[in-house]
């Protein structure tokens, strides 16, 4: 019983890997065809080199049957006749009677003997039978009735049984069966290595993607397998190194972020750990009092907006969006209505033009999300030099989606940083956004919002001239009228 479960167990951890269970499929699928077609083989050369003897045995039988019926009152001439063709069976010739008493053997040693065997008893029954056997050599027998024809009836006289030896068709079985034997082993055995060669190399890139991602559930996030093949190793391969180098980036954006909001947090407190302490250990002029006490509500409000835009981005996140179908054109008016103080308080102005504006699929709060922020970056940065400050929404049809736009006559971003405005935390200017109370989110959420519409945004922008985002909503988003 020990050594059962011992035996058990060891099959099993054989087959535990990916490798060790190809090399046995391999191995199945080599020796079970190689079985097949040695058994197979065998069996045709046997039915082929016995069938020839049978025939003939079976042909000379009828002969002397036929001879044997003519000379059966005639035991002399019949036994002259079995002696002529005994030479040329190359075996013992019997001629039986209907009671089964030997009449002639060519061997001339059991006459008048009774034989009764399953040939001898198929023939009296007027039926052809053969049968091979074995004693220290093989030996076919067959047997064949001596038949008298009448007009009506016929009539069992006796039987012919001839018995041959089939040593040399067996040897030639056996040597064939022997040199088979022998390439199948060389087959099996090359086969057996071209398993293990072809297992290997088979399960080398699964061994190589669960050693890597045992290193990346360690933390070494980003690292690749070195696989080039075409096939759905070579793409799982690809899509598991796309995950990694995904991973890695999503890694290094949580700790940006995490640095990020850091800081964010630590600057406006430090400000406001700073104004108090001066006033705890200095100041004592009520009009510094009120300074500073101004500038710590200043302070405080911008960590409201931080906080607040770092829930909004969680929760769009966390809830995705809820699409329905909106105007375009309420959407972008809601947005600047809500603005409008804003506006006036920068003497900024807003003008809307859009052509034929569509209904849209979309999350209408999240979208009206979008053009307040940019709409209120326009007006946050507003080239102070300029006598007019404008900002302008405009909307036009493309071939494959509605583009909205807006574009100001503001300070403008430096080409350099054009790329990387929608980035979490990314101001292009640190002392300006501390001046608008800006935290360098808003564009990252805009971003996030038009991702999940699976919208695209582009910006282009020059220094001193002004900036342009533009909004391509796709035509799977509109609602066309018709």
């Amino acid at each position: 019983m020990g050594c059962r479960l011992l035996l058990q167990k060891g099959l099993i951890n054989m087959l535990s890997s990916i490798k060790q269970k190809l090399t046995a499929i391999y191995i199945i699928l080599i020796l079970l065809p190689l079985f097949v077609i040695n058994f197979f083989s065998i069996e045709n050369i046997k039915e082929s080199v016995l069938r020839e003897i049978e025939v003939n045995t079976l042909k000379t039988a009828n002969i002397l049957s036929n001879i044997s019926r003519a000379n059966f009152e005639d035991k002399l001439a019949l036994k002259n006749s079995i002696q002529q063709y005994s030479g040329m069976v190359g075996g013992r010739i019997l001629v039986l009677n209907h009671q089964g008493v030997v009449i002639v053997d060519s061997f001339n040693l059991l006459e008048d003997s009774v034989i009764d065997n399953e040939e001898i008893r198929q023939a009296l029954n007027m039926q052809e039978k053969f049968g091979y056997y074995q004693t220290d050599k093989y030996v076919l027998q067959a047997a064949v009735p001596i038949l008298q024809v009448s007009d009506s009836s016929r009539k069992v006289l006796g039987a012919v049984l001839i018995s041959v030896s089939v040593d040399n068709a067996f040897d030639t079985i056996y040597d064939f069966r022997s040199r088979l034997m022998a390439l199948s082993v060389v087959a099996a055995i090359i086969g057996v290595f071209a398993a293990i060669l072809a297992s290997e190399k088979m399960a080398k890139p699964i061994v190589a993607l669960s050693e890597t991602t045992k290193r990346i559930a360690k933390g070494h996030l980003g690292e690749v397998v070195e696989i080039k093949s075409r096939d759905e190793i070579g793409k799982l391969a690809e899509n598991f190194n796309h995950m990694s180098r995904e991973l890695h980036r999503v890694d290094e954006g949580r700790i940006q972020f995490i640095g990020d909001v850091s800081h964010e947090l630590k600057t406006p407190l430090a400000s406001m750990k700073a104004l108090i302490d001066s006033l705890l250990y200095g100041e004592d002029d009520l009009e510094v009092y009120r300074e500073y006490l101004k500038d710590m509500d200043g302070e405080i409000d911008r960590l409201a907006d931080l906080v607040s835009s770092l829930l909004s981005l969680t929760k769009i996140e966390e809830q995705g969006i809820t699409t329905n179908f909106f105007s375009l054109r309420n959407l972008v008016e809601d947005s600047v209505k809500i603005l409008h103080p804003l506006a006036e308080k920068y003497e900024v102005e807003v003008k809307i033009d859009l052509k034929n504006p569509p209904e849209v699929r979309c999350d209408g709060e999240r979208v009206k999300e979008v053009f307040i922020n940019l709409i209120d970056n326009a007006m946050k940065y507003r080239d102070i030099e300029k006598l007019q400050s404008k900002v302008a929404i405009l909307g036009r049809w493309e071939s494959q989606h509605y583009e909205i736009s807006i574009e100001d006559n503001g300070i403008g971003i430096e080409e350099k940083e054009i790329q990387s405005i929608f980035d979490k935390f990314y101001r292009t200017d640190l002392s300006r956004s501390r001046n608008t109370g800006g935290a360098g989110i808003g564009l990252s959420i805009v971003s996030r919002i038009l991702q999940l519409h699976q919208w695209k945004v582009e910006a282009s922008s020059q220094p001193k001239v002004g900036t342009k985002i533009t909004i391509l909503i796709p035509k799977n988003s509109l609602k066309v009228s018709s």
